[in-house]
């Protein structure tokens, strides 16, 4: 086979001769020069797409990248909602009671004063007159329900007094057989 593909003769590849110094004598005769390019041609119908060719193996994995830089930090977001509240734990054991810690020192005492001098003796007063001997009677007396307890006021003005008096009475009790 040569570069013609199919043809083991660039001889007899269809419309086409070789350019000399081919030993191939084409029925259209030699190739000459090659002519001005001509204007693009109208483009063809879209021919059917072929049947879909196997899946080929996956490639090796490229290396890892290296770590780009951080990019700058973004604005903070609006808080959340505040959620419900959780149900309250239950209670831990009581902690043991700590050592007692030492009493500390006393302070100094201060101290005492001086004491100040005694002032003068004031004049004796003026012996005053004999007090009245007060009078005391019986005002009025009531008898009360057993749960009110018992009460005296002293009323008038002196030396004349009034004692008022309030007496619960006694619970009934049963009657004799």
């Amino acid at each position: 086979m040569n570069n013609f593909g199919n043809y083991p003769n660039e001889c007899m590849r269809p419309n086409c001769c070789p350019p000399p110094p081919s030993p191939c004598v084409c029925p259209q005769g030699p190739i000459g020069p090659q002519g001005p390019m001509g204007p693009t041609g109208p483009q063809g119908v879209q021919g059917f797409q072929g049947v879909q060719g196997p899946t080929g193996n996956t490639g090796v994995t490229g290396p890892t990248g290296a770590t780009g830089a951080t990019g700058p930090q973004g604005i903070t977001g609006p808080a959340g909602a505040t959620g419900a509240t959780g149900p309250q734990g239950i209670a831990g054991p009581a902690g043991t009671t700590g050592a007692t810690g030492p009493q500390g020192i006393a302070g100094p005492i201060g101290a005492t004063g001086a004491t100040g001098p005694q002032g003068i003796t004031g004049p004796t007063g003026a012996t005053g007159a004999d007090g009245l001997t007060p009078t005391l009677s019986i005002g009025t007396v009531e008898t009360a329900e057993p749960e009110v307890p018992a009460s005296a006021t002293i009323t008038g003005t002196a030396p004349n007094f009034v004692l008022n008096l309030v007496i619960p009475r006694g619970a009934t009790g049963a009657a004799a057989p």
